[in-house]
């Protein structure tokens, strides 16, 4: 109901499997989900958790296994458009102050993250953007500097931390929100819309087309959608 898309497989199907090693992973019409998510009509405490599971893993059929990444510095894209659409259904589903409270949760922890550890930076492969007009008294940022705060290199995907990929998924979902209140929720769907209009068009050309680089998204692209 929020994207004005049609689900881009003809069928999709959930595995729950034993002792994974996360609750979910999505693939091309299907996902595995931990067992642990399956519970009794009477325990209510667990369907906020496995509810917003199952949504997760429904967005990433969207984002994430239809429209893929261009690079792997483009991880934060998909990532943080399947949680933020996981967000609206929450919202929708739960509330607005379960909502809140999940949000006020990502927060927290990408917080306290940075302050102990050093700042996230989304996509390194890109040099950061200029500063605005009349901030010439702030030190400009440096991605070699920020990168000697950590034990290991985050230019490669190889190198980097579990505890920094989870809170980069968790800024690249709060990022959303920020363009969300910049521009509007309407205007970022539409943004998500075009996308997913793009690669369904893509994906029913011959591979010659040239066509197929729309299931890809990178940085730059959605900064110029946006």
């Amino acid at each position: 109901e929020t994207l004005s898309n049609r689900y881009p497989y003809s069928c999709y199907k959930q595995v729950f499997v034993d002792e994974t090693d996360e609750e979910h992973k999505s693939y091309a019409t299907m996902s595995i989900l931990s067992v642990n998510l399956l519970h009794s009509a009477v325990i209510v405490d667990q369907v906020y958790n496995t509810r917003t599971v199952m949504a997760q893993a429904i967005a990433e059929q969207f984002f994430g296994c239809f429209i893929s990444m261009q690079n792997w510095s483009d991880m934060w894209l998909n990532k943080g458009i399947s949680q933020y659409l996981c967000g609206l259904y929450c919202k929708k589903c739960f509330g607005n102050n379960e909502y809140r409270y999940w949000v006020q949760s990502m927060l927290q922890d990408v917080v306290k993250y940075e302050e102990q550890f050093g700042g996230i930076v989304l996509d390194p492969s890109q040099p950061p953007a200029p500063l605005p007009v009349g901030s010439n008294s702030v030190q400009p940022y440096n991605l070699k500097h920020n990168e000697e705060k950590f034990y290991f290199s985050i230019r490669n995907l190889h190198t980097l931390s579990p505890m920094y990929i989870l809170a980069l998924h968790k800024k690249a979902c709060l990022v959303m929100r920020m363009l969300e209140h910049r521009i509007g929720q309407e205007l970022l769907l539409q943004v998500f819309n075009k996308q997913l209009s793009l690669a369904a068009n893509a994906a029913q050309q011959k591979i010659g087309s040239g066509l197929w680089g729309h299931m890809l998204i990178s940085t730059n692209v959605f900064t110029k959608a946006i």
